[in-house]
Parts: C-alpha cells; structure tokens; sequence
C-alpha cells in the first residue's frame, strides 16, 4: 500500500502519451476514456496518499509533472484531433507555465525549495481536466450547449493557467527573498 500513490502516478505518466496516440489514430472514444480514467487517477493518488499518510518526496515531484504530461497530451489531442479544435492558446499558454514553473522550481531547489500544491494550482489541474473531457464530448456528442460550455470551460482554464503560473510565481519569489534574508542575518 506504502507505493500506491506513486505507482498510480507513474501509471498516469507513462500511459499519457496514448491519449494522444489514440486520438492522432481517430480513437477519440478511447482516448477519452483513458485520459478520464487518468484523471481519476489524479485524485485517487493525492486521496490515499493524505488518507494513509504515505506523503513523500518522490511524490511531491512525481505527482504534478505526471500532471503536466497528461493535461499537455490531453490538451494537445483536443487541439489538434478532434474536430471541434479547442483554442490552441490555452496549450500555448500551460506550456509556457509549465516550462517557467519547472525552470523556476529547478532554479531554486538549491535553496531547498520544494514545490507545494496551491488552491489555484489544484483548481487549474481540475478545470483542465473537466475542460479536456467536455472537449471530447462536445466532439463526439456534438450541441450547441455542448460547444459553449467547452468555449466557457476553455476561458476559465486560461485564466486559471495565468493565475496560478502568477501565484507560483510569488511563492518562489517570496521563498527567495526569505531565503536571502535568512543568510544575511547570519
């Protein structure tokens, strides 16, 4: 039980990449599938993990980056598979996040930075998700209700993606400056 939620990450990293193999092949049913399937995986890890304390290291940085891999071959299948072609801005943008928030993380993990999860994070990685999975649906239910949630759904997450790329972006700024105030004290 000790490695569950970790399994269940690596799991989600690795099988990622076939949401987007399955919707280049026109599979967009199950790829669907998996990447909800995927998604769920996403609760459950972070679930057992804080129900039976099995928090760890490896974890804090296994789970969001299995994360980034499965809304980025989400997105990205959405995007360009599908035939109602989600908004490539909001790929556009989540990768640029994402490449300043690793760069970032990376850049300050000398100073004994770890990346926490934050409530923006959290609420960005659950909105893409549902975002990446009414676009599946509006792609192969198609409405008018449908297609506007997903233009709403894709607005959200944009401004979401900005938000929270904001927010991390003060927490390493204010780990930083403490940091640095911290060794000139001493």
């Amino acid at each position: 039980m000790r490695n569950v939620p970790n399994l269940l990450s690596i799991l989600r990293l690795v099988l990622s990449p076939y949401v987007l193999l399955l919707a280049y092949r026109g599979q967009e049913k199950e790829s669907a599938v998996l990447f909800f399937l995927l998604a769920l995986t996403d609760a459950l890890d972070g679930t057992i993990a804080r129900l039976f304390k099995l928090q760890s290291l490896l974890g804090k940085f296994l789970d969001p980056i299995a994360d980034k891999f499965l809304l980025f071959f989400g997105l990205l299948s959405v995007t360009f598979y599908t035939e109602i072609r989600a908004s490539s801005s909001v790929l556009y943008v989540l990768v640029i996040r994402d490449l300043f928030l690793i760069a970032g993380s990376l850049a300050l993990r000398r100073y004994g930075f770890v990346p926490e999860p934050s409530v923006s994070g959290k609420m960005t990685t659950f909105i893409l998700s549902v975002t990446v999975v009414v676009g599946f649906l509006a792609n192969l239910y198609p409405s008018k209700g449908a297609l506007n949630l997903f233009g709403v759904l894709q607005f959200v997450s944009l401004a979401l993606i900005v938000v929270s790329g904001i927010d991390y972006g003060v927490r390493g700024l204010i780990f930083l400056i403490s940091k640095r105030i911290i060794e000139r004290r001493q």
